[in-house]
């Protein structure tokens, strides 16, 4: 089962860090060549574009789901219909979204503590990106579906070729014509409409599907939600928290800002082989599900756990020893680049169990049990959060304790999916549940 886990792990890693390095190359440039506050304009919008595209992501992982039991099953008929469904949900859920976000741009900015001489421009970044969101979310519902088909090669060179339109877009952009902030966000947006175009035709020519044979399946549609929605309601539980969080961030100044806008970019990074193995985990775990290899389920989980720990442990070894000269890429403020440094190292140290937590989450679902690792994480990486940042980070507000509030969180979190995991094995082994 390891080289079928690695053939499905390499090429998605590839693609999120090809993803990632486009979007670190975004930040590069405005931080490099637009004007003062520019990379604090689009840092500030972090967590508020996350909280969104996570959400998306999530409900994604609904149809993932279905997908890929559909699909062990050899059930054609039943695997169409989820297709269909899944991707008129995608485009029509982002044209909701990005009406709403364009509208409350401004009051959201407001609301995380945006800078006065950084909201301006963070909110002319923001409303384009929400004007995208139908592309956007269509291409995460799209690239989820071929995955959980086990296609991972394909949606990576479509990736690769967006990603390039996106860095020469960005230098003309802002290069050019001097449009930073701007700039940045058409061209995420239109390389996402080549990325989706491009998505979108191969899985409609992988199932021999046509636009106009397409239907929306109401039981279809409350199958997806029940799986997706909790996983979506979790993914938006990270950026809930990291909402708060990037207000106390922004409490401190734009120098702030930009350190940790800068640190998050690298951070990307580290997860992007860890969101894979979470995908891995929760395909391959729903497939022998749905093929009735119980066994094999187990199997999948301590590989997937095993390979999650190597890769994220010397990953983030690498970036905290060469974290200067990354640092430098997106900015020479030294007192940006210290703050950075604190949050990385904070970050780096601990990183493994953020590996851990994503990992067992992702194998806890493809168990069928969306709803408990929803919850799980709920109280973990929101809840907890929020109190960490309203009582010990305010009782004696730092940037060291500020950031500390995510390995405490990991760690907690990770301890209590091991034991959901641990009782519903035990409960399939006593022959008391089986969730197909």
């Amino acid at each position: 089962m390891l080289p079928k886990l690695l053939r499905f792990i390499v090429p998605l890693t590839a693609s999120s860090l090809l993803q990632l390095a486009f979007n670190a190359a975004d930040l590069i440039v405005v931080g490099r060549f637009g004007r003062p506050n520019a990379l604090a304009a689009v840092g500030s919008n972090v967590a508020l574009v996350m909280l969104v595209v996570n959400t998306f992501m999530g409900l994604a992982v609904g149809g993932g789901v279905l997908c890929a039991r559909f699909f062990g099953a050899k059930d054609r008929a039943r695997l169409v219909e989820t297709v269909s469904t899944a991707q008129i949900v995608g485009f029509t859920g982002g044209i909701g979204v990005g009406a709403l976000g364009i509208a409350l741009a401004m009051p959201l900015l407001r609301l995380i503590s945006t800078p006065d001489d950084v909201a301006p421009l963070a909110a002319v970044y923001l409303k384009i990106y929400f004007a995208g969101m139908p592309v956007i979310a269509l291409y995460n519902f799209s690239s989820a579906l071929l995955r959980a088909m086990g296609d991972t090669r394909r949606p990576f060179y479509y990736l690769a070729a967006a990603g390039v339109v996106n860095v020469l877009l960005n230098l003309f952009f802002v290069i050019v014509l001097g449009i930073d902030v701007a700039g940045v966000a058409l061209a995420t947006v239109l390389s996402q409409c080549l990325s989706c175009f491009l998505t979108v035709r191969c899985l409609l020519r992988t199932m021999e599907l046509r636009l106009r044979e397409m239907r929306f399946s109401g039981g279809m549609f409350r199958d997806i939600l029940r799986i997706g929605l909790p996983a979506g309601i979790q993914g938006s539980m990270y950026s809930i928290a990291n909402f708060v969080i990037q207000g106390a961030v922004n409490s401190f100044g734009a120098a702030v800002i930009t350190g940790s806008a800068a640190c998050s970019s690298l951070e990307g990074f580290l997860f992007c082989p860890v969101d894979a193995c979470q995908q891995a985990a929760t395909t391959s775990v729903s497939q022998n599900l749905g093929a009735r290899r119980i066994e094999r389920t187990s199997l999948a989980a301590w590989q997937c756990m095993a390979l999650v720990a190597v890769i994220s442990g010397a990953g983030a070894g690498l970036i905290y020893l060469f974290r200067d000269p990354l640092l430098r890429l997106y900015t020479t403020d030294t007192a940006a680049l210290d703050s950075a440094c604190v949050r990385l190292r904070i970050i780096c140290l601990f990183y493994v169990f953020n590996a851990f937590m994503a990992v067992s989450s992702g194998v806890v679902r493809g168990l069928g049990h969306s709803a408990l690792p929803a919850v799980v994480t709920f109280l973990g990486c929101c809840v907890l959060r929020i109190v960490w940042i309203y009582t010990f980070y305010a009782a004696a507000p730092s940037i060291e304790r500020l950031f500390a509030v995510y390995p405490v969180s990991w760690v907690v979190t990770t301890a209590a999916h091991c034991v959901c995991y641990a009782v519903i094995r035990r409960k399939m082994r006593a022959g008391t549940e089986l969730t197909v």
